[in-house]
């Protein structure tokens, strides 16, 4: 029995190799298609018997609607069936985007009971939730919905500063250690609020910015002053698992957890014990994807080193 997780037609593509419960290896590619290189080295095990998608394409559709997304929303070409032909004799189940992020986290992670928080831009509706894994079970015990996205946040003040979405955050840190994060911080507070509540929609970028960018110190007192607000932010969301669940683990999955220092800060001294992925982001997700139905757990020592959080197990 071969079981394929896969992630693919967004910002890259992965998939993740099961043979008979086995976890054998997840072959990413940085492209959206599910490109032939990948998908041979996938193959190189046999044919798939079952595909777990990452996310529930219908469901993400009708939030693309929702956003006023209206022509990719009709465009049938990103339906994943009509990517996975060749292997017609193969069952495809889909996986909710969360549940993905989580499960791949959770059932690779050593504990039995703990926190899971994913954080990210957006899956299909929901961008942040918390789930609580106790004796091998998942469930989800808070979310918030679009527009409401640390992600979305975070990405929309990196394309403010001139860098690219989805792709630059990490230098946004970078030039926060640069700037004053005073300057800015009442206008950036204006985006965002209280428990992962955006006050305005960011997912087409900042709009209505009120300040002239005139330079990189600007540049830098804004990506400061993001860092900061999207801290307290991650706080919050901390603070809420710990509240949920009682527990003195967590498992800390999605795009938001490669914050290295939001996570120095506010992530690590609040859970004894943690775990995370190297790559917690949708990458990943083709793991989660097929831990997500068979609920195995999967321990595999040769996982690269974990660059963003201090693990602790």
């Amino acid at each position: 029995m071969i079981a394929w997780g896969v992630n693919a037609l967004n910002h890259g593509h992965s998939i993740a190799v099961f043979k008979d419960g086995m976890f054998i290896s997840n072959y990413a590619g940085v492209s959206a298609e599910l490109e032939s290189e990948t998908t041979v080295k996938a193959l190189g095990h046999g044919s798939p018997d079952a595909i777990y998608w990452y996310e529930n394409p219908w469901i993400k559709k009708a939030r693309q609607v929702y956003a006023g997304q209206y022509r990719t929303a009709l465009d049938t070409t990103v339906l994943p069936k009509k990517h996975l032909k060749q292997f017609k004799y193969a069952s495809v189940k889909y996986t909710p985007h969360h549940a993905s992020h989580a499960a791949a986290g959770y059932y690779t992670s050593p504990f039995n009971h703990c926190a899971i928080v994913v954080l990210d831009a957006i899956g299909e509706f929901e961008c942040a939730t918390i789930w609580e894994g106790l004796h091998g079970e998942m469930r989800k015990v808070w979310s918030r919905s679009y527009p409401h996205s640390l992600g979305l946040f975070y990405s929309a003040f990196t394309q403010l500063c001139g860098l690219t979405p989805i792709k630059d955050e990490y230098l946004l840190q970078q030039m926060s250690d640069q700037g004053d994060p005073m300057r800015y911080y009442y206008d950036v507070l204006e985006y965002m609020d209280t428990l992962v509540n955006a006050k305005k929609n960011m997912h087409r970028g900042i709009q209505d910015w009120p300040h002239t960018i005139h330079n990189l110190n600007d540049q830098c007192d804004i990506a400061a002053a993001v860092q900061t607000v999207f801290t307290e932010q991650v706080h919050l969301v901390m603070e809420k698992a710990k509240e949920l669940t009682g527990a003195e683990c967590l498992v800390y999955m999605g795009g938001c957890a490669m914050n290295s220092k939001a996570n120095k800060i506010v992530v690590e001294p609040k859970f004894k014990y943690i775990w995370s992925l190297p790559n917690p982001g949708d990458p990943s997700s083709s793991i989660g994807a097929v831990l997500y139905h068979t609920k195995q757990r999967v321990w595999n020592y040769k996982w690269d080193p974990v660059k963003h959080l201090a693990i602790n197990i």
